[in-house]
């Protein structure tokens, strides 16, 4: 009777184990799937303009309910691009040559009744009728000036690459320690990546 009551005991313990560890993994993957979606380089272009690199791309964007809402209570959530340029290495890490990140703020003003766009690097503000409107602007980048094809190190293969997502590291400190808030911030686009050479 004992034996069949620890054994029956240990069945339970090993469901309710393996029960937790698959609602882990759904999560998981329910994360991972949703990282996917969130952004996502539809297609991008460079061009050459009097030896400055020109940026043409297209973004899908999917913000998913626990932003939208964060935005709507009026935090200014930290959205971005950046882009790279790397020296392919055979032995090692490729090296990054030039970096550069284009950062936004959305958010929304309960007193004009409107969604802004804060550009930080160019000191501007941009205002929308709608969240959505204002991530249509969002979704395209057209003739960004980004590097002179002169100070790029041509000496080894070089190539960019671009992301777009959260910038996590300007989130404002109640969306990062929160309880009430999804912690899956860190949402980013896969990189895309341009052989520079090809523009030679």
């Amino acid at each position: 009777m004992f034996h069949r009551y620890c054994s029956n005991w240990c069945r339970s313990v090993w469901c309710r184990l393996a029960q937790a560890i698959l609602f882990g993994l759904l999560i998981s993957a329910a994360s991972i799937a949703q990282a996917e979606t969130a952004f996502n380089i539809k297609n991008a272009s460079l061009t050459i303009e009097d030896s400055l690199l020109v940026l043409d791309s297209t973004i899908e964007i999917e913000l998913p309910k626990y932003i939208n809402t964060a935005i709507d209570q009026g935090f200014a959530v930290p959205l971005m691009f950046e882009v790279e340029v790397l020296k392919y290495s055979r032995y090692w890490l490729d090296e990054k040559l030039v970096s550069l990140k284009q950062q936004y703020q959305l958010h929304y003003l309960p007193m004009l009744s409107s969604y802004a766009i804060y550009d930080v690097n160019a000191n501007q503000r941009l205002y929308f009728n709608s969240r959505d409107g204002a991530v249509q602007y969002l979704k395209v980048i057209y003739a960004y000036p980004m590097f002179d094809i002169a100070n790029i190190n041509q000496s080894g293969r070089v190539y960019l690459r671009l992301r777009a997502g959260i910038d996590v590291d300007e989130l404002p400190l109640p969306l990062k320690s929160s309880s009430l808030w999804n912690n899956d911030w860190g949402l980013q686009s896969d990189w895309f990546e341009f052989n520079i050479e090809e523009l030679q």
